[in-house]
């Protein structure tokens, strides 16, 4: 780590989080080599600007529930899925890369179903849930973009907001393109009663909420 810190021009340090600028794509890719399946601390990187943060508890508790409920209702709607967690989106050609906090095939599961490693690129994910605790922090869309990522589920602000690809740029949307009728006004209602409802009675008024 102290290869990179003495690199940047300018550095924002809020708790485990750090933003670097001025950073090079060849420090980028060591320390992602470094910590080659590691789950923490998580990289972004976008224009010489590098983003360094270990998720707190609360971060992942966030994901891991929007991920139940993206489960639970392919799981419902009889819907094949795969999910590739934080797995590690990066373009060598425009030098970004990202880990998501969650990212799931549904509509493309029959495209990569067997594939030992899938290419991004050529398949991204269908949809991609991005947890954004801490501000400032890098914009996450410009690099999703770049895999042309269908749809981001991002929380901030104890809100969660659908946001849609339309070719360019990121749309917010009433609701999923992924699983339609899931809206981020449900999501954000989910995720708060996630805090006050034992899992397993969580879980069943979600299942309850789509059969009827």
């Amino acid at each position: 780590m102290e290869s990179v810190l003495t690199e940047p021009k300018t550095q924002i340090v809020i708790e485990e989080h750090v933003i670097l600028r001025g950073v090079s794509w060849k420090t980028y890719e060591q320390l992602m080599k470094e910590h080659k399946d590691q789950s923490a601390p998580r990289f972004i990187y976008n224009n010489g600007n590098l983003e360094i943060y270990v998720p707190s508890q609360k971060h992942e508790k966030k994901a891991e529930f929007l991920a139940d409920i993206v489960k639970s209702i392919a799981e419902e709607r009889e819907i094949e899925i795969l999910s590739l967690r934080s797995t590690t989106f990066k373009k060598d050609s425009t030098q970004k890369g990202v880990e998501p906090d969650g990212s799931f095939y549904l509509q493309s599961y029959d495209k990569v179903f067997g594939m030992e490693k899938i290419d991004l690129e050529q398949f991204p994910p269908d949809l991609v849930i991005e947890i954004d605790i801490f501000s400032p922090s890098i914009n996450r869309f410009p690099i999703y973009a770049e895999f042309k990522v269908p749809e981001i589920w991002r929380y901030a602000d104890d809100e969660v907001k659908v946001h849609l690809f339309d070719g360019k740029d990121y749309i917010e949307s009433n609701e999923s393109r992924a699983l339609p009728k899931i809206t981020g006004e449900l999501l954000t209602r989910w995720l708060a009663e996630s805090e006050t409802t034992k899992r397993s009675a969580w879980l069943k008024n979600l299942r309850d909420w789509e059969r009827s």
